[in-house]
């Protein structure tokens, strides 16, 4: 009887597997459809996924996947409150395709496996600010991780941690504290980062910059140009 159930489980496991799509599959479409919101062509469908989890506990009420080569289409939001993944685990599930305001995502989670824990992230897509600036562009990154360099904020402080970010490319907003790891930052205007690491969100008709964690967001550091004259400190002992 034990083998018969293990054989089933098996066999179950298999026929998941073979009915799996992409998440590239799911996100990626040229059609903009009647709001302009890029539905997925999986809308109403029941699929199964495997992906890797990027981050936890966002506001929405989910997690993020993504496929093991970060990229343009490759992040979908899982909408679950239910289970609770790790970031870097690998997991597979199977749920209903949804379009939660304009942003795709898996909701109504019928089924639910840790594959690997502890698999990993990948490394984040590097993006300009210009390419999260226009809505047609920052479309192909909606669920995606990916990462800014030296960028520096270029509007004024504004509530509930938004605020805008340029390279020089075109400004893009970024939402601190959706992450529950995350906390809300109001950085004056011309504060500039090294980095800014997270995931793309499309939330209140605007693509948005989502960092995971306060560690996300890494200051520039300012570069030391003051000359030191020894000579001249030592004299003054003489």
């Amino acid at each position: 009887m034990k083998r018969t159930i293990t054989i089933l489980a098996l066999l179950i496991g298999i026929i998941a597997v073979a009915n799996a799509v992409s998440i590239y599959e799911i996100q990626y479409t040229n059609n903009p459809g009647v709001d302009n919101s890029y539905p997925s062509p999986y809308v109403g469908k029941d699929v199964t996924l495997e992906g890797i989890v990027t981050g936890t506990d966002h506001s929405l009420g989910g997690y993020f996947i993504s496929e093991s080569i970060s990229g343009p289409w490759r992040g979908i939001f899982i909408s679950d409150k239910r289970n609770r993944p790790a970031v870097g685990d690998k997991i597979m599930l199977r749920g209903k395709v949804h379009e939660h305001f304009g942003m795709t995502c898996l909701k109504d989670i019928s089924s639910f496996r840790t594959v690997t824990r502890n698999y990993g992230t990948p490394q984040p897509l590097l993006l300009t600010t210009g390419q999260l600036s226009r809505s047609d562009e920052a479309e192909a990154y909606e669920g995606v991780y990916v990462r800014l360099i030296g960028a520096s904020v270029s509007s004024a402080k504004s509530k509930g941690g938004r605020f805008f970010v340029t390279d020089g490319s075109g400004p893009c907003a970024v939402l601190s504290g959706s992450f529950a790891n995350g906390k809300k930052a109001s950085p004056a205007t011309g504060t500039q980062f090294s980095n800014i690491v997270g995931i793309v969100v499309y939330s209140f008709s605007e693509f948005s910059l989502n960092p995971i964690g306060s560690a996300d967001m890494q200051l520039q550091q300012p570069v030391s140009t003051q000359n030191r004259s020894w000579g001249r400190i030592k004299s003054i002992y003489k």
